[in-house]
């Protein structure tokens, strides 16, 4: 069975086209907002010859709740025809005790995703992974000891926006793993402000990194867009996101929710038994190869004809198709009728096909 991918307009196979624009959505607080990083996603782009149209919405410290309950937020899901949408919580909230984080986060989360599927069907939901703050949550230290370290606090972002990423089918924009590697590798690359918390203009290239790679599906080694810093600097982050994230995209989940066909099929004799394993679609055709197709999930087309015909089962969702095609023979059965002869006439055939038998 030869498996094809088409992406009408945008995409070709599971890699974005340059020169197709892509719009993306930022939703978050000032993590998002420091160093105008939507205007960052789109420079990087730009460097590698694809085209992003950005927008945030960045209140300062607003949590995923606060979002729910922010009009703008709802407005700005439905001002465009979004291809990704990026939520970014609070920067401590999903840090904090289980008990906690699954009342005043992760159901908020869910409802900003249902939202947005909602509003915009079309639009990948994509959880923005923060960094632990560099010294720890000293505020909150006192009262949940795994706050106190840098190591404990990224460690907890991390499971948790896992959690909100996997039980909403979203796409894991892992930042925080690229600044863990970085911090790990490389300590003269300063990623924090002064407030150990914010992300440095170093800090928020990586994350613009993070996000072309997960958004594009391309080696971050290819964007020559630096933001004004040390080329070297530079180099080391777009390494550390190409290693983090581009070696590993199916772990993001990316690719995880694309459109994808697959048809189980059967022939006998001259009909072809169809059933559709399709996954991802919003709906379906198989092309029968004699000028017919059907939009049904399964069935059965009869070819009245002793040939052989292609067969192709399209698989469509938002723009992007993906499509199966096989061969098939199809066989008309001969039809036998009975009759009865004489014995007179039986051997008068028989003498007939065999004249020296007597």
């Amino acid at each position: 069975m030869r498996k094809e991918t088409l992406v009408a307009l945008a995409f070709l196979g599971t890699t974005l086209l340059a020169g197709a624009q892509e719009r993306i959505l930022f939703i978050g607080n000032s993590y998002t907002g420091y160093n105008n990083l939507g205007t960052m996603v789109e420079n990087a782009a730009a460097s590698m010859g694809y085209s992003f149209s950005t927008t945030s919405l960045t209140p300062g410290g607003a949590t995923l709740y606060q979002h729910t309950q922010n009009q703008s937020t709802y407005n700005q899901m439905a001002a465009a025809s979004w291809n990704y949408v990026v939520f970014q919580a609070q920067s401590q909230e999903p840090s904090f005790p289980n008990s906690q984080v699954s009342v005043q986060t992760l159901p908020y989360a869910d409802q900003l995703v249902d939202s947005l599927r909602s509003i915009a069907p079309c639009a990948q939901p994509t959880f923005f992974r923060t960094w632990g703050r560099k010294y720890g949550d000293a505020a909150n230290c006192p009262f949940f000891p795994p706050l106190c370290t840098y190591e404990g606090m990224d460690s907890l972002l991390h499971l948790r926006y896992r959690m909100m990423a996997d039980s909403n089918d979203a796409y894991l924009s892992p930042v925080g793993s690229v600044w863990k590697y970085i911090r790990n590798t490389d300590t003269t690359i300063e990623l924090y402000t002064s407030d150990h918390s914010h992300p440095s203009l170093a800090g928020s290239y990586a994350a613009a990194c993070t996000f072309m790679t997960i958004f594009t599906r391309s080696n971050p080694m290819a964007i020559t867009y630096e933001a004004n810093l040390d080329s070297t600097v530079a180099y080391t982050i777009r390494q550390a996101a190409k290693l983090v994230v581009y070696d590993s995209l199916s772990q993001w989940n990316v690719g995880a929710f694309d459109v994808d066909a697959s048809l189980a099929h059967q022939m006998s004799n001259d009909t072809l038994y169809f059933n559709s394993n399709s996954n991802h679609y919003d709906s379906l055709w198989t092309s029968f190869g004699d000028g017919s197709g059907s939009d049904q999930n399964s069935g059965s087309h009869s070819y009245g004809l002793d040939q052989s015909f292609t067969v192709r089962h399209y698989a469509y969702k938002c723009g992007r198709v993906d499509s199966v095609s096989f061969t098939v023979q199809s066989v008309v059965p001969f039809g036998l009728e009975e009759s009865s002869i004489s014995t007179d006439r039986f051997y008068e055939l028989l003498h007939f096909w065999n004249p020296e038998r007597s």
